[in-house]
């Protein structure tokens, strides 16, 4: 988003303003929770794209050379049982780099049948001592992928704990719809580009519980490691008052916007 850099410390010394009960109706979120919401995010993006793509690869030595959303520093092993296939992406103990430029390590463990031309698919995954951008990643996932319009279609149950290299910890449940809309069929991997609407609850460290819609699709791009475009509303505690976050017009940078009582404030929401 191109608009003026101000520092995050600004939108965080309007959110808290104030020490009355109310506090809770007048600040959807504070600058902290923007960040930790936006990591989520980009956790969840990465994730999904590992185990959707991974789960296409009909060999069991894995994508057999053709271009991959991993790096060479993964490792991949798979077993089969019947028809039941789990495969294994092991990143190693030291950060790996994905083709987006955001780091990884631990391992990913994906479960899913040998159904690969059936018209929808379940894949379950977990994580083994798993870590994103050095934020340790727990939690189990399934994944109901059907094809829409020629192009698939991922349905994501969200069950999800991230802990900050500061001992911080979050949780979130609820749904993402993750339409891969263009690329699909291809080797190209800087072309693919996925639309995610959907809804979830994030519990914050402090108790805090905060609900999230997504009022315009979110739009990623495998080569950016940032949401390029889309919005979400934001509530929290069951209050009245909405924060809105746009992720702005599809350039690929950390800038967003959060909107308050009709104030816009730029968040820088780094790495």
């Amino acid at each position: 988003m191109k608009t003026p850099i101000l520092a995050c410390a600004m939108a965080l010394m309007f959110l808290t303003v104030g020490c009355n009960k109310d506090d809770d109706k007048t600040s959807p979120l504070t600058a902290t929770e923007i960040k930790a919401n936006a990591d989520m995010d980009n956790i969840s993006d990465d994730v999904s794209a590992i185990a959707e793509s991974e789960s296409d690869a009909t060999s069991t030595a894995g994508r057999g050379g053709q271009p991959s959303f991993l790096s060479g520093c993964a490792q991949v092993i798979t077993t089969i049982s019947g028809n039941t296939w789990t495969r294994i992406i092991d990143f190693g103990a030291t950060n790996c780099t994905l083709y987006n430029g955001n780091s990884v390590r631990g391992k990913i463990i994906i479960v899913f049948s040998d159904d690969f031309d059936a018209a929808t698919r379940t894949i379950n995954y977990s994580f083994e001592n798993f870590y994103h951008n050095n934020r340790h990643v727990e939690g189990n996932r399934t994944v109901g992928r059907t094809i829409v319009n020629g192009h698939p279609r991922a349905v994501i149950d969200l069950n999800l704990t991230v802990t900050t290299p500061q001992g911080a910890v979050y949780q979130r449940t609820g749904q993402r719809v993750r339409d891969f809309v263009s690329g699909f069929g291809n080797l190209i991997l800087s072309d693919n580009q996925f639309s995610i609407t959907g809804s979830w609850v994030t519990t914050f460290p402090s108790g805090t519980i905060q609900s999230a819609n997504i009022i315009a699709p979110l739009i990623v791009h495998w080569d950016c490691a940032h949401i390029m475009s889309g919005s979400i509303s934001f509530t929290r505690n069951n209050s009245s008052a909405t924060a809105v976050l746009d992720y702005g017009n599809g350039s690929c940078d950390d800038m967003a916007t959060l909107t308050i009582n009709g104030n816009v404030y730029p968040i820088d929401l780094g790495i």
